[in-house]
C-alpha cells in the first residue's frame, strides 16, 4: 500500500472546504502531528514583528547555533490553501535548512483567508522580504503548496528589481484556473471541488487568471531567480510544477526539477512516513549551498 493510499484509510486529507468552517485561531495553529515527523536539529528562535503597510506581520526566526560567514538568509513562505497555518507550520523544514546552512530562516505569518483575501498574504510576504532585504543584500525564498504559489507571485513581484537570490518551490498550487490534468483521479488528496472552494476563499474579487493569483498565467517570466521546484507524483498539483519548470526553461531561468515517485503532497510534514522527505531537504540544501 502506497502512502497516499495510507493516509486516505487513515482519514488524513489536504485543506478541505471543511477546513473553511474552523476558527481562523485554529486555522492559523494547525501543525503536522508530532508522530508524523522525525527528529529536528535544535535551533534557537526569536518571536518578532516585521513592519507591513497593513500592520505587523508575525514572524518566528529560526537562529543557527554555528552560523556560516556570508550564508543567504531565508524567507519561509507556509502552505495550507492559503486559509490555515502559521509560522509554527513547517519546523522540521526549517529547523533542517537553518542548521545545514548555518543561516537564519523566517517563516512568515501572513494574514489568511477568507477573512484576508488576495492580495493580503501576498502583501505581507512583500513587506517581509522588503524589511529582510534592508538588512541582507540577497534573501532565498522558500514556500511549499500555497507558500509554493506564494513564492512564485513574490518572484513576479521583483521581476527586474534584484534581491530574491533563489526561489524554491515545493508542490506548489501555481493554476488556480485548475487546468493542469492532474488534479483530477487518478491522484488521491485535494478534490476539484475542495480546490474550488479554496481558490474562492482566496483569490476574493481578483481574477483568477490574475498572474499574481496564478502564477503559471504570467506573460513573461525572463528574468527571474533561479528556481528550484520539487513535485510529488502522487499529488493532485504535480503538473502545475511541471509546467512552471518548462515554462522557467523556456525563458531562459535555471531550474533544478525533482518529482518524487510515490510521494503525496505536504510529503515534508510526514517526514516519518516518507523517505523522500530527508532526501529532498538534502537537495535542497546542496542548491542553496551553491
Amino acid at each position: 500500500m502506497g502512502v497516499t493510499e495510507l493516509l486516505a484509510r487513515l482519514g488524513f486529507s489536504a485543506v478541505s472546504a471543511r477546513t473553511l468552517a474552523m476558527s481562523l485561531e485554529k486555522r492559523a495553529a494547525a501543525v503536522p502531528a508530532p508522530w508524523m515527523l522525525l527528529p529536528m536539529p535544535d535551533t534557537g528562535v526569536e518571536r518578532t514583528n516585521l513592519p507591513g503597510r497593513s500592520g505587523a506581520v508575525p514572524v518566528k526566526r529560526f537562529l543557527p547555533r554555528a552560523p556560516k560567514p556570508g550564508a543567504t538568509p531565508i524567507l519561509f513562505l507556509h502552505g495550507g490553501g492559503w486559509v490555515a497555518g502559521g509560522v509554527d507550520s513547517l519546523d522540521y523544514l526549517c529547523t533542517h535548512l537553518c542548521d545545514r546552512l548555518g543561516t537564519t530562516v523566517t517563516a512568515v505569518g501572513y494574514r489568511l483567508a477568507p477573512e484576508h483575501p488576495f492580495p493580503a498574504g501576498l502583501e505581507d510576504c512583500e513587506d517581509a522580504l522588503a524589511a529582510t532585504l534592508a538588512q541582507h543584500p540577497q534573501v532565498d525564498v522558500v514556500g511549499d503548496s500555497a507558500g509554493g504559489n506564494l513564492t512564485a507571485a513574490l518572484a513576479l513581484r521583483m521581476q527586474g528589481r534584484g534581491g530574491i537570490r533563489k526561489q524554491v518551490i515545493i508542490y506548489p498550487f501555481l493554476d488556480l484556473t485548475m487546468s493542469s490534468p492532474s488534479i483530477d483521479p487518478p491522484r488521491q488528496g485535494m478534490s476539484r471541488r475542495d480546490a474550488e472552494h479554496i481558490v474562492a476563499a482566496y483569490r476574493g474579487a481578483a481574477s483568477v487568471e490574475d498572474p499574481f493569483v496564478s502564477p503559471l498565467h504570467a506573460p513573461d517570466l525572463r528574468g527571474l531567480p533561479p528556481a528550484v521546484i520539487v513535485t510529488a507524483d502522487c499529488d493532485p498539483l504535480r503538473d502545475d510544477g511541471i509546467r512552471y519548470a518548462e515554462r522557467l526553461r523556456e525563458a531562459g531561468v535555471p531550474v533544478r526539477f525533482e518529482n518524487y515517485l510515490g510521494m503525496p503532497h505536504a510529503f515534508l510534514s510526514l517526514a516519518s512516513l516518507c523517505p523522500a522527505a530527508p532526501v529532498c531537504i538534502g537537495m535542497i540544501v546542496e542548491e542553496l549551498q551553491a
